[in-house]
């Protein structure tokens, strides 16, 4: 439990382990988009869905109304396999545009932390990033595939868990999605989950510097991660799929989804709040997944949320789509833009992605 809440500061308990007195901070982070961003109609367009009235009424209200996608008649027509080498070159440039616009000094990173959804080959983004940024060689570098849209939680705990090794250095987390590289056209005879998963994905990227300072840090140039928890769902394994066969690609999402948003998450929220002495009515700011209209109305009614708290949630929805792996971390920009967070202000980021797995993590400026 937190002994209290002083200006700027939240005091460990002290039974936590010594390690502890080191806090990740989120020293510094940026995004990046493909130049190419599309409107619903045009995507309806490509997929060959103008004038479907059920992939209609779906890409209108599924709270996107543009993102980035760089798809073509030609790219649509290709297998993954086919796309794989495009698919990488444009990870890897998405990841290098996030990374340089963090404009940061990076001759202290000696963590080096990547993911995706799904990867075809090798070597990793981290692999790459170390080589084309010159790192030291003997970086620890960690890939991830597989932790979708629940991916700021788990990967920013490995990153910091890395970095108790390594003191005085700084940790790079870089999540990348290419949703171009698997997207495929949708036919009259394919399932209506198709079309669900086809309205709401965009290619984008994300990069975080992480560091450790101490509880007594002064000032910081980002939040502090006070805490974080990973809690997978029974019985909900095959709610977030990605689907591959020998013909086609597509992200499968179960119309489950917004009532589990509304109705199992909210326990966990306030069992992980309790836990630290905290109420809902004590955190400033909401950075939710952007999974869609449907969860983010589901989270805002479970959690007795205002529009004022998911605004920053749906502006991302809108303009970018749910980006699927740094999807957490483009709200968690947008929040730190539009809000100013104040010094000691809290906020709660809430991820949910496959398994499926929830990911909570209290954040204090």
């Amino acid at each position: 439990m937190l002994e209290a809440l002083l200006p700027g500061e939240i005091r460990r308990l002290a039974s936590d382990p010594p390690a502890y007195d080191l806090h990740p901070i989120v020293s510094a982070l940026a995004s990046a988009t493909p130049k190419t961003s599309l409107n619903q109609a045009e995507v309806l367009s490509l997929l060959g869905l103008e004038g479907d009235a059920f992939a209609t009424e779906i890409f209108a209200r599924c709270g996107v109304h543009r993102r980035g996608l760089e798809v073509s008649p030609e790219s649509l027509e290709q297998t993954l396999q086919q796309r794989t080498e495009c698919t990488e070159a444009q990870l890897m440039r998405l990841a290098t545009q996030a990374v340089d616009e963090l404009g940061a000094d990076l001759s202290e990173v000696g963590v080096v932390v990547t993911s995706n959804y799904y990867s075809l080959g090798g070597p990793t983004i981290a692999h790459r990033l170390v080589d084309h940024y010159h790192l030291c060689a003997d970086a620890d570098k960690y890939h991830l595939v597989g932790v979708g849209c629940a991916s700021a939680v788990p990967l920013l705990r490995l990153a910091s868990q890395a970095l108790r090794d390594r003191p005085g250095e700084k940790a790079l987390v870089v999540a990348a999605e290419s949703v171009s590289g698997f997207l495929s056209p949708v036919t009259a005879s394919d399932e209506k989950v198709k079309v669900v998963g086809s309205a709401l994905f965009g290619d984008g990227a994300a990069a975080a510097l992480l560091s450790l300072e101490p509880a007594e840090r002064g000032h910081a140039a980002g939040p502090r991660i006070v805490a974080t928890a990973v809690h997978q769902l029974p019985g909900t394994l095959d709610h977030v799929r990605f689907a591959v066969s020998g013909e086609e690609t597509h992200m499968r999402m179960a119309r489950e989804l917004p009532a589990l948003a509304e109705t199992g998450v909210p326990e966990l929220v306030h069992d992980f709040l309790d836990r630290h002495d905290l109420d809902a009515g004590m955190i400033d700011h909401w950075p939710l997944h952007p999974g869609g209209r449907g969860i983010l109305q589901g989270l805002q009614r479970g959690l007795g949320l205002s529009e004022e708290d998911v605004a920053p949630s749906a502006a991302v929805l809108s303009e970018h789509g749910n980006v699927g792996t740094p999807s957490a971390f483009f709200v968690l920009q947008r929040t730190v833009a539009d809000r100013e967070p104040k010094p000691g202000s809290l906020g709660l980021a809430i991820t949910i992605g496959p398994g499926v797995t929830v990911g909570l993590m209290l954040l204090q400026w």
